[in-house]
């Protein structure tokens, strides 16, 4: 028996985290899935720069396959909340995911850029169930007291995610060129297809009187627009990740900035996610003092220090260095995201809340990399990097003031869809 802390309610004994029933499946099939989807993206960008060695190019199928999680990660969100048939999502993620790679392998450096670009947006349509949809599931299979312990193993599953996928797909393209690192995301993507059909799908928390899917979504911006807590770590997160939004272009060049290939680029972003690795992991393992939203700002802060400090690396291992401090505190900054959302959301909506707030996240990480495109095409990839710690200063002053900000009509304590 483990001792765990619930906001607000002192120390309260709770059972070990992985006896939830269904947690281990679902953590498997999302962990799998979110591993080709970080494989694919690094893939992808080193088959462009391999075959076209256009950065802007690359840039633009990373904000291509991110862009589309703005408008579908509302929608897919509130149906999830709302379906019974929530499997379909998952399912059809994946294949969407292969038919886009295998459009990849056959048309870039073949086909007009353009084509290339859709098929990166065809990647990203679905990419909100990767992150809403499965952290939908965890609330309804653990306990409550355990919750904010659930969502640091969360975040553990993206960092997972992100420190093999990145690594294959360098290792691959090394190895035997990227062609063959798109083959094995796309073995990934089958092996999550599988994966995903154990997972365990509870039914949505519905009514007879529930709206219409455009009401609900209307009433869930309304719900992220209006309480404070969850305004104000949308706003600073979903700035902070439009910064990020540059590291798919900078890393490659960088690497080569460094006298590597280009595809020691999934090194770095290894590098990156192991740091996020062991941060998550912290998040997982024992209940933190510091309240989530300070949390989440007191990294994002620091994440604006690091990348500056990794833009003046003259050195690998100094670059390295910068990297994994910055994945450090990228961790928990997820892993509070999550437990805001879950603490200010009331049941009904919750998947469509944490589907939203990442597909505004997306959103600024398409942004970012298309700028990222131009801006390193330009001045190389150290302009990139200050460009991402810029992000974070600005992320954390507009955070700050809308946290301070008055907005009326607070759903917080709404019951019910139409209350």
């Amino acid at each position: 028996m483990t001792t765990v802390a619930e906001p607000g309610t002192g120390l309260v004994p709770a059972p070990p985290l992985w006896r939830s029933p269904g947690l281990p499946s679902l953590f498997t099939a999302s962990t799998t899935a979110r591993l080709a989807n970080e494989a694919a993206r690094v893939a992808m960008v080193l088959l462009v720069l391999e075959r076209t060695r256009s950065p802007a190019l690359a840039g633009a199928v990373v904000a291509a396959s991110t862009l589309p999680s703005l408008v579908t990660g509302p929608l897919l969100g509130a149906w999830l909340d709302k379906t019974p048939h929530r499997r379909a999502a998952f399912a059809g993620n994946q294949v969407l995911l292969l038919v886009s790679l295998a459009g990849m392998l056959l048309a870039t450096g073949h086909a007009s850029a353009y084509v290339v670009v859709l098929l990166g947006l065809l990647a990203g349509l679905t990419t909100p169930v990767l992150t809403g949809g499965f952290t939908g599931l965890i609330a309804p299979l653990v306990p409550a007291a355990l919750l904010r312990r659930a969502y640091g193993a969360e975040a553990t599953s993206y960092n997972v995610a992100g420190v093999a996928g990145p690594a294959m797909a360098g290792a691959v393209t090394a190895a035997f060129g990227a062609s063959w690192a798109i083959g094995a995301a796309a073995t990934l993507s089958v092996a999550a297809l599988v994966a995903v059909l154990r997972v365990p799908m509870p039914p949505p928390v519905v009514d007879a009187s529930s709206p219409g899917l455009v009401r609900t979504v209307l009433v869930g911006l309304r719900h992220l627009a209006t309480t404070a807590p969850l305004r104000a770590v949308t706003v600073t997160t979903t700035l902070s990740m439009g910064g990020i939004g540059a590291l798919p272009v900078v890393f490659p060049l960088l690497a080569e900035d460094l006298g590597l290939h280009a595809a020691a680029s999934g090194y770095l972003f290894s590098t990156f996610a192991v740091g996020a690795l062991l941060g998550s992991v912290t998040m997982a393992s024992r209940s933190p003092r510091t309240g989530p939203i300070r949390m989440a700002f007191l990294g994002v802060a620091g994440l604006a220090v690091v990348f500056a400090a990794a833009a003046a690396a003259a050195t690998l291992p100094v670059a390295l260095l910068c990297i994994f401090v910055a994945g450090a505190l990228e961790g928990p900054v997820l892993a509070s995201t999550l437990t805001v959302r879950e603490l200010h959301s009331p049941d009904w909506m919750r998947t469509q809340v944490v589907t939203t707030g990442a597909s505004l996240k997306f959103g600024a990480y398409a942004v970012g990399s298309g700028l990222a495109g131009l801006l390193v095409a330009e001045h190389g990839p150290r302009a990139g990097l200050l460009m991402v710690a810029a992000f974070q200063v600005v992320a954390i002053a507009l955070g700050l003031l809308a946290r301070r900000t008055r907005v009326p009509a607070d759903t917080r304590t709404a019951g019910h869809p139409l209350g």
